[in-house]
């Protein structure tokens, strides 16, 4: 177990990583996964407070963080958090913290706890503080502005309380236009007192196409945002089950190999996450590259060779010695992911598919013909006594039009038997959605029990 020697001294919670692995038999959701000890749900606990990096860098916690770069001519902010309530406590450190007037902001990317608070900026930006994001930053901010109900409804599944449920929401952080937008293979280089900046524009992250790492050279610290996620290392999120554009896994591999090309002696990320050491920077993010190389590799083999999605995302699973946590991004989902990102939605696998039918638009015809939904659950309980939860699911997801008590109190259990096998990697979306789908399924039991 390595401990990096800087989180001891400051008792931060990040980038202390376990070599646990996890040896289950059998299923592909078993497969042996080196895990970290941070988990997503604990961003939310993440106090408001300033932490000293080195003698020039503080970090600023909170649901996201804000790195406040000083020099001898003032201050660069990495980041500005995200919302206005935490952003105000953000910036009123910023403002303690700072060696001078705030010179410009970088965003790493569009993700609301990156720049949610950018409203408690206003002032100063109109007065001519500039803004300098990646190119694709206005492309991928107003996907998210014009669908916000939509993916509103999906995040108040995953994250509750923290989604703002405003039916006139403040989103100007997701309208603004860079004032010096960064593009892919041309840094903005720039210095400030005794400090050299550059800013790197990515064509792909582990979050999404707007992607900025920002170098300081001379002392070879990388801040690299959400580049992996908010865990580290693990496996990127190539697709999040809450919904956004794949990711593209060359364009991260690619990213990886730009990272190793520095040689950074520090890497900061936004969540948790600050690494020391050239070597131990060295060897996470090859072991996190060489991860999503694996699943790459095993994917266009299986492809070539005629297998479908649903094997593929069965069988494909890290070895040990690319094993990284799971916690957020899904190697099975992953898979998914590479295969739809450069092959589409259509699998040949039935003519049925190139229709606007759903297959759900016949299960009543289905249960009608087994005569009735006990059959089905029956059939859905035989499946579960044989390990074989998600089969089970599918039976009881046909006589979801209508319920029994019987099917109901199953589809706990068959949920209840997938939630204990999701503990192996303790995905957040994975168990969030599960868990949802329970409380779902109890509420409609207890209303057709009364």
């Amino acid at each position: 177990m390595h401990v990096n020697p800087f989180l001891e001294s400051t008792h931060f919670l990040g980038a202390l990583f376990l070599a646990v692995v996890i040896s289950l038999a059998a299923p592909s959701w078993a497969a042996a996964v080196s895990d970290v000890e941070q988990r997503v749900d604990d961003l939310k606990s993440l106090p408001v407070e300033a932490k000293a990096l080195n003698d020039f860098i503080y970090k600023i916690d909170g649901q996201g963080a804000v790195f406040l770069v000083n020099t001898r001519e003032g201050a660069v902010l990495i980041d500005v958090g995200f919302n206005r309530a935490q952003g105000l406590a953000q910036k009123a450190l910023v403002e303690q913290y700072a060696s001078g007037p705030i010179r410009k902001i970088i965003l790493t990317h569009f993700h609301v706890d990156h720049v949610g608070a950018l409203p408690v900026w206003e002032e100063e930006i109109a007065e001519g503080l500039p803004v300098i994001t990646h190119q694709r930053y206005p492309y991928m901010a107003r996907i998210q502005r014009e669908l916000n109900p939509f993916f509103n409804r999906r995040y108040k599944v995953l994250y509750g309380d923290l989604v703002n449920s405003d039916p006139d929401p403040d989103l100007s952080y997701w309208a603004i236009e860079p004032d010096r937008p960064v593009y892919v293979g041309q840094p903005y280089r720039f210095s400030l007192g005794e400090v050299d900046f550059e800013v790197i524009a990515m064509d792909n992250t582990g979050e999404g196409e707007d992607g900025l790492m920002v170098w300081l050279p001379k002392q070879k610290i990388l801040f690299v945002g959400d580049m992996f996620g908010p865990l580290y290392p693990m496996f990127p999120n190539l697709y999040t089950v809450r919904g956004e554009k794949y990711r593209d896994a060359l364009d991260y591999i690619d990213a990886q190999d730009q990272i190793l090309a520095l040689e950074p002696e520090m890497l900061v990320s936004t969540h948790f996450t600050v690494e020391r050491g050239a070597e131990q920077i060295r060897s996470s993010v090859t072991r996190m590259r060489d991860a999503v190389q694996y699943v790459w590799d095993e994917v266009v083999a299986g492809m070539n060779a005629g297998k479908t999605v649903w094997q593929l995302m069965n069988d494909i699973s890290l070895p040990e010695e690319y094993a990284v946590s799971q916690g957020h991004g899904k190697v099975s989902w992953s898979v998914r992911a590479i295969w739809e990102t450069v092959a589409g939605w259509y699998h040949y696998d039935t003519v049925a598919n190139l229709y606007p039918v759903p297959v759900e638009s016949i299960y009543d015809n289905v249960v009608a013909a087994a005569g009735g939904t006990a059959p089905l659950v029956e059939q859905a309980s035989e499946r579960l006594a044989a390990d074989q939860p998600v089969q089970a699911l599918r039976l009881l997801d046909m006589t979801q039009g209508s319920p029994t008590v019987d099917s109901l109190a199953l589809r706990i259990r068959v949920l209840d038997r997938l939630l204990e096998q999701a503990q192996a990697l303790r995905n957040y979306s994975e168990i969030g959605l599960l868990k949802d789908d329970r409380q779902r399924t109890a509420t409609r039991l207890e209303t057709l029990g009364s």
